[in-house]
């Protein structure tokens, strides 16, 4: 995206808007997170072999569009960590959930 901006506001609107797709994003991952949290047990919300496996997918992604792996890396494994204190806070509550 090799675009010439005429001013900062300018590009604080295009920052807004992907902000905003990136907020729905992460809406649509939290609803599939909820999903998953259905089919594990507590024991399973913490899966180490999962978190490798995203971690490296996406830092090798990362590498292919030029955007910095460890970048990429540390804004996962944030998101990850959440997503994990967010499945054991609503754990139970999501169980009780009829299907």
């Amino acid at each position: 995206m090799k675009k010439k901006f005429n001013s900062i506001e300018e590009v604080r609107i295009q920052i807004d808007k992907i902000d905003e797709e990136i907020l729905n994003l992460i809406f649509k991952r939290q609803d599939l997170v909820i999903e998953a949290v259905k089919h594990k047990t507590k024991e399973q919300i913490i899966d180490e072999v999962r978190i490798k496996y995203i971690i490296n997918k996406l830092r090798k992604k990362s590498e292919l569009k030029a955007i910095s792996p460890e970048l990429i890396e540390k804004i996962w494994r944030l998101m990850i960590s959440n997503f994990i204190e967010f499945e054991k806070e609503n754990f139970d509550k999501i169980h009780k959930q009829p299907d």
